[in-house]
């Protein structure tokens, strides 16, 4: 009996420390993934802060785009049909102070009588308040209203892709849209507007 005993004594210490061993290197484990998970976490935390201090610092500012100049030059044109080239000169301007603006696939649409007319323009990046000054021509054929005018009253539009870069940091592309209106135009002339604002939605 003494014998048994003896050997239940001497194994229990032994199944104690490995059990022991076991549940320490769970715990550490548990511990590592915990820090681990908490650091990314941490970081991403970081960044997210960083981007939104920044996007509410900068405040950036949509650009600006006034309408200078519309030409109409003639091709062919009868009582009650016009093909016409159109050309538009406008200025676009950057008012922020710190945020640079870069303008990418820009289409100048003009709407006619239900005619829709396309022009691509070139991207371009607008430096903080800075500006400059762009032209840009479409080819239309549609057909007058109420007969031969000397006058024609197009709308045009502008649409883009634009994103804000501040520090080496930039934005994601968002869509703009440019709405300019009241814009009267003289057959075979050159009409100059009074710094025309165009409505810009971002």
């Amino acid at each position: 009996m003494r014998s048994t005993a003896t050997q239940g004594e001497t194994s229990s210490p032994s199944s104690k420390q490995s059990s022991y061993r076991q549940q320490h290197g769970t715990a550490k484990r548990t511990r590592i993934i915990r820090i681990i998970g908490r650091s990314l976490l941490g970081v991403i935390f970081l960044v997210g802060l960083a981007i939104i201090i920044c996007w509410l610092v900068v405040v950036p500012k949509t650009p600006r785009l006034i309408v200078e100049t519309g030409n109409v030059i003639v091709h062919s044109s009868t009582h009650n049909m016009l093909k016409a080239t159109i050309v538009f000169t406008f200025r676009s301007y950057n008012p922020n102070k710190r945020a640079t603006i870069h303008m990418y696939s820009m289409r100048m649409i003009v709407n006619s009588i239900g005619e829709r007319f396309l022009s691509d323009i070139p991207s371009f990046t607008l430096t903080p308040e800075n500006q400059t000054v762009l032209s840009s021509a479409v080819r239309v054929n549609f057909e007058y209203p109420f007969g031969f005018n000397e006058e024609i009253d197009p709308e045009l539009r502008f649409s883009a892709e634009v994103s804000y870069s501040i520090n080496g940091w930039m934005s994601k592309p968002r869509l703009l849209e440019i709405y300019c209106n009241h814009l009267l135009l003289k057959i075979n002339a050159s009409t100059t507007f009074d710094n025309t604002k165009c409505k810009v939605d971002l």
